[in-house]
């Protein structure tokens, strides 16, 4: 009998061709991490318990079963198991095989072994196990196992010499796990997809050809600069010149410290290209904390790749984007499987990948192997997720094949924590990079942290008093709070001498990008202008002051924020960044800046450091920051745990199992309850869409009128959607400001939003940077 896997209209795919299909595709992206044959194993055997009668019915609509109500993915996970006699290679191909439609805890909330719950499982288990044949007979899994065995034997040694502890043992052996249901799942759904479109998914990865090409473009673009001669332009060819040339290392972890206009993007673009072509890598991976560095750099990666072999994935690339064509179709395509040579995506959805539930994010994981990632401004990474991320990131580079760029200016020190990255000896991209600081040095950092602080208006005071000395001035602070007092009241100072301008995440993504806009034809025009914002700016915003005042926060921001002060050297002169205390700027619960804060201002008063911008500075504030807050870089959620606990031992639930324990204490990992908890930014906002043009108006008439097409509307409303906090939409649902539409849109009353500050209402102090 032909047991149906799948029925679109008339054409059945057979439980048998689907198996093998997805068999050879899991088996060609585990190869990549040295696990060809756990991978074909695990895809001959994930859909095994569709080989009976009762699902073949389901499948069929010849009975009342209901999705999800036949369990069919433990029968191929028990017959490898008993057939292995309960080895480690059949055990992990089981897990795979169990969650390849969702992760689970091992060790579950119940504290019961969950794996040999459901290999337990007896319905129709005879008579799967009578097809078996059907995917695969006893020989040739026998030998598939020969060398399935082989591979877990090499792969557990590569991680037993990366494992100082039994907590990283059993978190590494974890994201083996991951990697391999990463794999599991794209083959399973690329197959089925294949089936159901009936049609062809081409599989792309980068090969010699594209990275030549790639190389080609990338001297085109470096030959219009070969004729400079100034001091920076040379500086600038210096570093790019050494981070080619390290690519005939082998490298796993590496720093790049550039200093900020050093072309840090185009400089580890070109060793991630080099590197690529050297050591038939497959894939590019860019990643950037925010969208506003995401957006100005993939632009210029883009010019490198060509359309073709490119995706950019994060959430606003799909707002701009038409159905008409397909192009949001393909994107989403392409971001759900990661599946071009090159991509361009932010921290939270690599974070993501690594570490939430979602099968659509563990999907993309097997994507890293074997791969180039370069790791833009890491120090932007949240405190939280330190452990997790490094321990990862040591995975991938040993375990996996892949090669990781860190690129800053302000490197965090990753030595002094309990897991920490392991580091290449040769470890700097650039070598001796003191003189590349030496000649980008552009700005002067002043402490001027006054015991007490500055009231808001004595602040006013100290920042028009600089503003007239330089002509433009950019203040940052803290909290939206702070840059609404601050800017209301230099507004009713300076308001008829220079442009006042406000910016904070109370407005639109668009309403932001119009007025960072405008603030650089101000600027290039020579005119006065103010600009009272928050750590947005920070981010990457490519934008030139000749004087900034940033009110104290994290070292690591002060240096980010003198990135915006003569950013291209535009004054020969070094130009003042001026670092301020703010006694009214209330930070409520934000427990990370006001940690940060002291640290800054003990070293400012140290005396130590004749520049407290130098890398040396910046490396022992990371270093006095991670030992003060050791305990929170495990990632601590509810019950007095840890995410880092869930993906390691599990050690509160494993202890309570009874003895004699039928799990060993590595496999007791809780995915299911961590990749619930995870969540890059605590944030607990609702996006409210803001009616800030034309364009706005019209897309919120149509989600109100129209019952088609709503997703594509949700997506186009993305660039004017405002994150506001609990606070905040409190206030306005008291103001009847705004209204929930029918397909789940909140919408703003125009009357509420300001087209200088955004949202009007003052809510929660907080201030969150776009991701």
């Amino acid at each position: 009998m032909k047991y149906a896997a799948h029925i679109s209209d008339d054409r059945v795919q057979t439980v048998e061709e689907h198996c093998r299909n997805t068999s050879i595709l899991c088996a060609k992206y585990c190869s990549f991490f040295g696990a060809e044959n756990i991978g074909r194993l695990a895809g001959l055997l994930h859909d095994a318990g569709k080989l009976c009668t009762d699902f073949d019915r389901y499948i069929r609509n010849e009975t009342a079963f209901r999705r999800g109500e036949i369990d069919h993915s433990y029968a191929g996970a028990r017959y490898i198991y008993e057939t292995a006699e309960h080895s480690g290679v059949s055990r992990l191909i089981a897990r795979v095989i169990i969650s390849h439609h969702g992760l689970h805890d091992w060790v579950d909330d119940s504290y019961r072994d969950y794996f040999s719950i459901r290999i337990s499982n007896e319905r129709n288990y005879e008579e799967i196990r009578n097809n078996i044949t059907a995917v695969a007979d006893e020989a040739e899994l026998k030998e598939l196992l020969s060398k399935a065995e082989d591979e877990y034997k090499s792969i557990r040694n590569k991680i037993k010499a990366i494992s100082a502890k039994g907590e990283e043992f059993a978190f590494y052996y974890g994201m083996l796990e991951r990697m391999i249901e990463s794999a599991l799942i794209a083959a399973d759904r690329t197959d089925t997809a294949s089936f159901m479109d009936n049609t062809i998914i081409p599989e792309k990865k980068g090969d010699k050809e594209l990275w030549d090409s790639m190389r080609e473009r990338m001297e085109q673009k470096l030959s219009g600069f070969a004729d400079r001669t100034d001091v920076i332009s040379l500086q600038r060819k210096s570093i790019s010149d050494r981070c080619a040339a390290y690519a005939m290392n082998d490298v796993r972890i590496c720093r790049m410290i550039v200093p900020t206009g050093g072309g840090k993007t185009l400089s580890s673009l070109r060793f991630a290209i080099e590197y690529c072509i050297r050591h038939g890598m497959n894939r590019i991976v860019y990643t950037a904390p925010f969208m506003s560095i995401l957006e100005q750099n993939s632009a210029e990666i883009k010019t490198i790749a060509g359309n073709d072999d490119f995706t950019e994935h994060h959430s606003n690339a799909i707002a701009e984007m038409d159905d008409n064509d397909g192009e949001l179709y393909d994107y989403e395509l392409h971001t759900e499987r990661w599946d071009q040579p090159v991509i361009a995506t932010t921290m939270v959805q690599l974070l993501n990948t690594f570490f939430l539930g979602k099968t659509s994010s563990v999907r993309r994981m097997h994507r890293l192997a074997k791969s180039v990632l370069i790791i833009d401004e890491v120090q932007s990474l949240p405190l939280k997720c330190v452990n997790i991320f490094d321990l990862a990131i040591n995975f991938l580079s040993y375990v996996c094949g892949s090669t990781v760029v860190l690129c800053t200016a302000t490197q965090p020190e990753t030595e002094n924590v309990d897991y920490p990255m392991k580091l290449d000896k040769n470890e700097s991209m650039t070598g001796d990079y003191t003189a590349d600081f030496d000649v980008f040095r552009r700005t002067e950092m002043i402490s001027d942290i006054y015991p007490y602080g500055y009231s808001y208006d004595e602040a006013v005071d100290y920042c028009t008093g600089h503003f007239k000395k330089a002509g433009d001035l950019l203040v940052i602070v803290n909290t939206k709070t702070a840059a609404y007092e601050i800017y209301d009241r230099i507004k009713e100072k300076c308001g008829n001498d220079a442009e006042i301008i406000h910016l904070s995440t109370n407005m639109c993504p668009q309403h932001r990008r119009d007025k960072i806009d405008n603030i650089r034809v101000l600027l290039n025009e020579k005119k006065p202008v103010i600009c009272v914002t928050t750590q947005l700016i920070e981010a990457g915003v490519d934008i030139s002051f000749r004087c900034v005042v940033r009110s104290l926060a994290g070292l690591d921001s002060a240096v980010q924020a003198a990135g915006r002060c003569n950013r291209h050297g535009e004054n020969p002169e070094l130009c003042p960044v001026y670092i301020i205390k703010l006694k009214e700027e209330k930070l409520g619960s934000l427990k990370e800046i006001k940690s940060a804060q002291n640290i800054t201002q003990m070293m400012a008063e140290s005396g130590k450091y004749s520049d407290i911008s130098s890398p040396d500075a910046v490396s022992d504030y990371f270093r006095t920051l991670y030992q003060q807050e050791k305990n929170e870089l495990y990632y601590s959620v509810p019950g007095n745990e840890t995410l880092f606990n869930y993906l390691s031992l599990n050690k509160k639930r494993y202890e309570v199992l009874p003895n004699p324990k039928t799990c060993s204490k590595y496999e007791s990992q809780a995915f299911k309850t961590a990749g619930s908890l995870f969540k890059v930014i605590d944030d607990n906002t609702q996006g409210v869409i803001v009616p800030y043009n034309d364009e706005a108006e019209v897309l919120i008439r149509r989600l109100e009128t129209e019952a088609e097409n709503i997703v594509s509307l949700l997506r186009k409303a993305q660039k004017y959607t405002v994150s506001v906090y609990t606070g905040m939409e409190r206030s306005l649902y008291e103001n009847n400001a705004i209204r929930t539409l029918s397909c789940g849109a909140v919408i703003l009353d125009k009357a509420y939003y300001n087209k200088e500050t955004g949202v009007e209402i003052n809510g929660a102090e907080k201030e969150t940077l776009i991701f």
